[in-house]
Formats: C-alpha cells, structure tokens, sequence
C-alpha cells in the first residue's frame, strides 16, 4: 500500500497592507521582498511556504 503525506498549502500572508519599506524593500504589512510578491502567482507550493517562511523570519527579526 503506498503511503501519502499531506503537504501543507501556502497560503499568501499579504495583509492588504500593501506599504512599501523603501530602504529595505519590503512590504510593512506581509515582509515579503517586492520579487517575491511578483513572483508569487508563478512559483510552486513548496516556493511559496518558503516565501512565507522567510517574511515570517523577517517579521520576527525586524520586530525585535
């Protein structure tokens, strides 16, 4: 019997606080890079949770 995991689905963590960190390029309300946010639509699940992944790192840092 083949045994199958469930992967979790990336959901987009915009805010629609669509304000952009000139200085560090990054949207203040999701802390995802101007690419990213462009490149969301296009890249793949596993692309997307690492984008989130990385906008939650940064939210965390930059909070401190």
């Amino acid at each position: 019997m083949m045994q199958t995991t469930k992967q979790d689905v990336a959901v987009s963590p915009c805010l629609n606080v669509c304000t952009l960190d000139a200085a560090r390029s990054l949207c203040q309300g999701c802390f995802r890079t101007v690419a990213e946010i462009a490149a969301w639509s296009r890249v793949s699940n596993s692309e997307r949770l690492s984008i989130v992944a990385a906008a939650a790192r940064r939210r965390q840092e930059l909070s401190q």
